[in-house]
């Protein structure tokens, strides 16, 4: 335990991958790419097809099963990057990206946390605001600001419930209030006020009040004067250089490989990754970025960026497989 790895997996996504009913091979398959993107810190991973069946003590052809189930149920996503600039006439390796299915992250809520010693001193160091208190009490609305500055670092009182359970219990509470009290619970929201007087009378008892108002002090904006401090502050200058992750590059070796050919495709690459990470197009989101270049491209209309340096590189391949001597992946049904 102290001296050799092991594999962290998160307890939701194994049970979840249990009820599929996956046969162990591709269960081996996928927590090897997810410990190998785990450890690269991308969750993606370049394993040619041999090893993966020599480390998961398979055949290729059972890997190959493998990775056609386990990219139905969205659990893996590979990428093609075409060629092998290195070797034209063999496939290059697949570029295997972990993901997590859209099922599980919307039940991702229902399942418990870890409890550590930095949990408890977030709880410690915001407890609630709203507590129990006599009916007559609860009638007062907290107007000072130091009452919003604590109620806004409140935690949600609906917090663990997934969309549809957050609505029915937010709706439960406002069906029992008053004609009165709901207008002024609509008036709170449309102006964005974090106080709300209830009647005498209420149907609502001291904890479920409590929610009502913690929850309009979770959806409060910030102090007017903190608004307008933001709202005045300069805008933040254009984002530095970037990198593409390893996924990124695969697909854009592709798609430029399918336009302009093996040939041409390795001088273009250099060029448009530097404009993405360094250059012009840096100041748009990195998808955008790419789309524009090989639109680009596409019509005629791309030239060498102005201010790249003559003799910019940057290792545009996996280093870790290169000096590892890694094999070609020759099979295509994957």
């Amino acid at each position: 335990m102290r001296e050799k790895y092991f594999s962290l997996r998160p307890q939701p996504l194994e049970q979840w991958i249990w009820k599929q009913s996956l046969p162990p091979s591709a269960e081996r398959v996928f927590w090897l790419h997810w410990q190998e993107g785990m450890r690269n810190r991308n969750w993606c991973s370049e394993i040619p097809l041999k090893q993966v069946a020599v480390q998961c003590a398979l055949d290729i052809s059972s890997v190959t099963r493998a990775y056609q189930a386990l990219g139905k149920l969205g659990l893996i996503r590979r990428q093609d990057p075409g060629r092998d600039p290195a070797r034209p006439f063999e496939q290059a390796v697949a570029i295997t990206e972990v993901r997590v299915p859209r099922e599980l992250l919307q039940a991702l809520n229902r399942h418990p946390n870890r409890h550590g010693l930095e949990a408890a001193a977030r709880a410690a160091s915001s407890p609630l605001v709203v507590e129990a208190a006599p009916a007559a009490a609860s009638t007062q609305s907290a107007t000072s600001p130091e009452s919003n500055d604590a109620g806004r670092r409140s935690r949600d009182p609906f917090e663990g419930l997934s969309g549809r359970e957050r609505m029915r219990a937010l709706g439960a509470l406002l069906a029992r209030l008053s004609a009165r009290e709901r207008r002024q619970y609509d008036e709170a929201l449309r102006t964005h006020q974090a106080h709300l007087s209830f009647d005498a009378d209420c149907q609502l008892s001291a904890e479920e009040r409590g929610r009502v108002l913690q929850f309009l002090q979770v959806v409060a904006p910030l102090p007017p004067a903190a608004a307008t401090a933001a709202a005045n502050a300069p805008r933040p200058p254009i984002p530095g250089p970037r990198k593409l992750s390893v996924f990124e590059l695969a697909r854009l070796r592709r798609d430029l490989h399918q336009l302009v050919g093996i040939e041409r495709s390795a001088t273009l690459l250099r060029e448009v990754v530097w404009s993405v990470e360094e250059g012009a197009l840096r100041r748009f989101t990195t998808l955008h970025a790419v789309r524009i270049a090989l639109k680009k491209i596409r019509e005629g209309a791309w030239s060498r960026p102005n201010r790249m340096p003559p003799n910019w590189s940057r290792e545009l391949a996996a280093p870790a497989l290169l000096r590892g001597g890694a094999l070609a992946e020759t099979c295509r049904g994957a």
